[in-house]
């Protein structure tokens, strides 16, 4: 990871960094659970905890992650995996956090890592990245 995207003279227009370095693919992931799959709930934590963990193997590709829904828990104190999403932070990926999902957790204030958002920064990203995994 290592180095924040510089931006260009086009990223003004559809308010998103693109990389200057193009050697590099944006990556886009989203998680919109903070357990994944259904059937076993603690298999299901662990499942995501694994991913979120092993994202760092992505090196700079992975450009932005998005929690939406039960994700955002993800990004709030107490959270099993946020010095993890601290460190992806720190090395340069942007942690996009659903503005009215920690609202109707009652979590804003608890947001420990990542910028809230919104789903128009949400969607344009989608846009703008040159892959996007999500993960349910």
């Amino acid at each position: 990871m290592g180095k924040k995207c510089e931006t260009t003279a086009n990223c003004a227009e559809v308010d998103s960094c693109v990389r200057a370095d193009q050697s590099h693919m944006r990556t886009f992931v989203i998680l919109s659970s903070d357990c994944a799959g259904k059937g076993d709930d603690e298999l299901g934590r662990n499942i995501v905890a694994n991913f979120i963990r092993t994202l760092k193997e992505m090196g700079d590709d992975l450009w932005r992650l998005a929690l939406l829904n039960g994700g955002v828990k993800l990004a709030v104190e107490g959270s099993e995996v946020l010095s993890e999403l601290q460190e992806l932070a720190g090395e340069g990926v942007d942690i996009l956090v659903c503005g009215r999902c920690l609202e109707t957790f009652k979590l804003r204030d608890k947001k420990r890592v990542g910028e809230v958002t919104n789903m128009l920064d949400i969607v344009t990203s989608m846009q703008v990245a040159e892959k996007v995994i999500s993960i349910t």
